[in-house]
């Protein structure tokens, strides 16, 4: 099969004939950065409820389905022809720098983007210390389950203590226990969302 022949395969399998991925990283980049564009322009003001939800499930699906993707695109270029990685890298420049911009702000604590933000900030954090592990496994050779149980145990106390707080409202409020916002039930969803990213 040609070059040719095979360019036009993949125009004409994938969406718009864009690239593979293309319209989930045209999705990704729209839904972080309307949250962040809102979190900029009223740091005090939740984002839209779907919003707020959509950012996390769009962070979990497109991070686990990137990580997936197969390194050897011989079936035609990496998405939005950018090189591999870099939509990634947008999005998570994109909420650090909102993160800096937000957190730089009067009472930034006491700001509803805050809680956002450290969700965010949660699984990016779990994401990127599963890749710095694999990385050192990798250079050092062999794997220990550990770091896997440590962090599968913490994420299911934490689940199950939102379970428990959810039904007969057990935790602290943040103004008792916390900094601004930030209570103890955020920082059990934070670590929820530190597994998640840490599995994707």
């Amino acid at each position: 099969m040609s070059e040719a022949s095979t360019a036009s395969d993949w125009r004409r399998r994938h969406a718009l004939g864009l690239p593979a991925g293309s319209v989930r990283a045209l999705l990704a980049l729209g839904v972080v950065g309307t949250v962040c564009g809102l979190l900029v322009r009223a740091p005090d003001e939740p984002p839209p409820e779907a919003l707020e939800s959509l950012l996390f499930v769009v962070l979990g699906h497109y991070f686990a389905a990137r990580a997936q993707a197969p390194a050897d695109r011989s079936d035609g270029p990496p998405p939005l022809w950018l090189p591999r990685g870099s939509v990634r890298l947008l999005l998570i420049a994109g909420l650090v720098g909102v993160g800096v911009v937000v957190l730089r702000q009067e009472g930034a604590a006491a700001q509803r983007g805050v809680v956002t933000l450290a969700l965010a900030a949660a699984f990016v954090l779990g994401l990127l210390l599963t890749r710095v592990t694999r990385w050192l496994q990798r250079r050092i050779g062999g794997s220990s389950r550990v770091l896997e149980d440590m962090r599968a145990i913490v994420g299911l106390v934490a689940v199950g203590a939102l379970a428990v707080h959810a039904f007969f409202h057990v935790l602290p409020d943040a103004a008792t226990v916390g900094v601004g916002r930030l209570g103890l039930e955020q920082g059990l969803a934070a670590l929820v969302g530190f597994y998640f990213g840490s599995r994707s």
